[in-house]
């Protein structure tokens, strides 16, 4: 197995906070937040045309129990677990992206991009500083400042996202 993923994983403990990147029960690729609820398991699973030896690892809320829904594999070269610190979930919500003042009248709107909120999701997976802007096709681009427009996330109005106000320090720096 690849000697640096077996190395992380034999370095975590239930009840660490985690972010892993790997694939879910359909083989489709997921990033989870949250904590290891269960001891990582060698499996072998399939991966890609064949099948691969790789880790299983249950990440979800505090208090979870492995299941299908939080369980990710892990694949030497293609996934990846690292240690992360807890985020402060009192700023963050998960609603649609309409509570977030989005319409196509709104301007100069920024939010904290904290992924979108998948079934099961404990906890945003990622904390990016966005412009959100209407692109008239009835899509919202979440792109990131500064780089010439360049979409991060696009989504619908109705899409359910993980998203918090933009801290006071990084609002009056924009005024």
């Amino acid at each position: 197995m690849h000697l640096d993923l077996e190395s992380t994983v034999a370095s975590l403990s239930v009840g660490d906070h985690v972010l892993a990147a790997g694939a879910d029960t359909r083989g489709h690729q997921v990033t989870r937040a949250g904590y290891l609820v269960a001891a990582p398991q060698r499996k072998t699973g399939q991966h890609g045309s064949g099948t691969q030896e790789g880790w299983l690892v249950y990440v979800g809320a505090l208090e979870a129990v492995p299941e299908r829904s939080n369980w990710v594999m892990l694949y030497p070269g293609t996934g990846h677990i690292a240690r992360t610190p807890e985020p402060d979930m009192s700023q963050w919500r998960k609603t649609p992206l309409a509570e977030t003042g989005a319409s196509a009248r709104s301007r100069n709107l920024q939010i904290m991009f904290g992924g979108k909120a998948l079934r099961g999701a404990a906890e945003p997976t990622e904390e990016t500083l966005v412009d959100v802007i209407y692109n008239t096709e009835g899509l919202y681009d979440l792109s990131i400042p500064d780089t010439g427009g360049r979409t991060h996330f696009q989504c619908r109005r109705g899409t359910v996202i993980w998203w918090a106000p933009l801290p006071a320090a990084k609002r009056e720096e924009g005024e």
